[in-house]
């Protein structure tokens, strides 16, 4: 019997108690029958999220079939994200941007296989309930908004990412400038006066530093954007566990649409301006001018791994604004668009009472 075919009996997960079919309870962190409440516990080992030498990532990709795991893969022509449902689900909608006008894909994938998985810890209800706090808050927000943005649109989907590690080693040049001040003598409406001027005293400065990048994240995804999973972090990815295909059912998942060059391009980047900073404090002063840093990076390893997002976009006048939520710590962030009107009222009133303040003092009320 073939793996896929192996993987695709193990889907089934039929619950021994009752024969309906077990899914993945965020609420009960467990595979749990809906039908009879029969649980069984999830794997926690964490013996294969390893890290992997990314100048062999190419020789990784291996004929990943998401169908031999009871899904299907539908491409979306809004916003070109590919996404992974339950094989028996009829109606698709994006999580991403919730358009109808999806695809289904062709049958054959080449992708990297994930290693690890960190599970959703946060249940669809605890979701909603932090949802109907998020959209409530905020006075310049317009008061449609809360009818809008319907629950339904609510999508637990596991996102693509990659986290990167490599060892830096940085040689950095700058001038470190320092405040002071001189007392000067200077002519004010004809008359000589003291006044206190600052400067600036200038010292060129080098130096060296040596870091080690660990577990640098880049979201693989092309429905979710670097940013808006910034938002969220951090992860606790000491939790990731060895990539279990069952804690997938009956839950989304995205295939990565940002290849691994792609992706390294981008870590390189955050470890680039981490490096600057980092030489920038080295350097130190009050201010500086003309830093200077020369990096090389080497011993460069990746993993590939997926991690749960709750996500809720939704459209007001035309726009697509996104909501999301950290599955495994349950924070959050959105997007919302504001209410003009609500701002011009406050401009308005602001005016009035800066008004009312001349008046007063003109009136001699306030001195």
């Amino acid at each position: 019997m073939s793996e896929s075919a192996v993987i695709h009996d193990s889907l089934k997960l039929p619950c021994p108690s009752c024969g309906s079919q077990l899914l993945y309870s965020a609420k009960f962190k467990q595979l749990r029958c809906t039908h009879c409440g029969y649980s069984e516990e999830i794997d926690k080992s964490n013996d294969k999220v390893v890290e992997q030498s990314l100048k062999d990532a190419a020789s990784q990709a291996v004929n990943f079939v998401p169908e031999a795991l009871g899904k299907k893969v539908f491409d979306c022509q809004n916003c070109g994200s590919k996404f992974m449902v339950e094989s028996d689900k009829l109606k698709v909608k994006c999580g991403f941007c919730g358009s109808t006008n999806v695809n289904l894909e062709a049958y054959q994938h080449q992708y990297i296989q994930p290693i690890g998985i960190i599970p959703f810890y946060v249940s669809r209800d605890e979701a909603e309930t932090l949802f109907s706090d998020w959209i409530k808050k905020g006075w310049f927000h317009p008061n449609k908004l809360k009818k809008l943005a319907a629950l339904e649109d609510l999508h637990g989907i596991y996102i693509p990412c990659w986290t990167f590690d490599a060892q830096t080693e940085s040689d950095w040049q700058g001038e470190a400038g320092y405040y002071y001040t001189e007392t000067v003598r200077v002519r004010v409406n004809g008359q000589m006066q003291t006044q206190q001027v600052q400067k600036v005293r200038w010292q060129w400065r080098s130096g060296h530093l040596s870091h080690f990048f660990d577990d640098i994240l880049v979201v693989a995804s092309t429905g979710l954007k670097q940013r808006e999973l910034e938002w969220v972090l951090p992860f606790r990815l000491e939790e990731t566990v060895n990539f279990d295909p069952r804690l997938m059912l009956g839950w989304e998942s995205e295939i990565y649409g940002i290849e691994i060059d792609k992706g390294y391009q981008i870590g390189e980047g955050i470890m680039e301006n981490k490096i600057r900073q980092m030489c920038s404090a080295q350097l130190g002063g009050d201010t500086q001018r003309n830093l200077a840093v020369s990096s090389q990076i080497f011993s460069q390893t990746f993993k590939h791994v997926v991690l749960p997002i709750w996500i809720c976009s939704y459209q007001y006048q035309g726009k697509v604004f996104h909501f999301t939520i950290n599955g495994q710590t349950g924070k959050v962030n959105g997007e919302k668009p504001l209410s003009w009107i609500k701002i011009a009222i406050l401009v308005l009133l602001f005016a009035l009472l800066i008004f009312g303040i001349y008046m007063l003092r003109q009136s001699g009320v306030l001195q």
